[in-house]
Parts: C-alpha cells; sequence; structure tokens
C-alpha cells in the first residue's frame, strides 16, 4: 500500500494565516500596552480589562474567524451524512 504524500495534501487548501495579513507592533500600540501595564501595576493587577481587550481587538485583526471554520465544517459533515 502506497501512502506517499497524504500527510501534505490534506492541508492543501487551507490558507495560512499570514496569508491574510501580517501584524506588526507599532509605536503607538506599544506606547498602550506600556500605560496600560503602568495602570495596571499601580492596581496591583495583572493584564486588566482595557489590556485584554486591546488584545482581543488586535487578535481579531488577523486571526481566521475560526467560528466560522466550526460551522462550515459541520454544514459540510452534515451534509455528507444525509447523503448516504
Amino acid at each position: 500500500m502506497n501512502v506517499t504524500g497524504i500527510t501534505k495534501s490534506h492541508h492543501a487548501d487551507i490558507p495560512k494565516a499570514s496569508s491574510k495579513q501580517e501584524w506588526k507592533l507599532s509605536d503607538s500600540l506599544r506606547e498602550k500596552i506600556a500605560g496600560y501595564a503602568r495602570e495596571d501595576a499601580a492596581q496591583n493587577v495583572c493584564m486588566g480589562n482595557k489590556f485584554l481587550s486591546l488584545r482581543k481587538s488586535e487578535v481579531a485583526k488577523v486571526a481566521p474567524d475560526r467560528a466560522g471554520i466550526f460551522r462550515r465544517s459541520g454544514r459540510l459533515r452534515n451534509l455528507g451524512a444525509r447523503m448516504r
């Protein structure tokens, strides 16, 4: 039985995360993070709500829509089950 090439073929249609957009840490973003870190340190908090919401918004700019991917894969599985 010849199984050569199977491991690479199932990843052929999955886009790479970097293909959507490259993320860079700008100076203004660095200053915001440092400011939030100072505020949080003064309140004796590690990664406060402002920082966490900033991080979430930055991740959303470059990360794939995972919920959408799961929905589409679920629909495809359901469609396949109905066709059997």
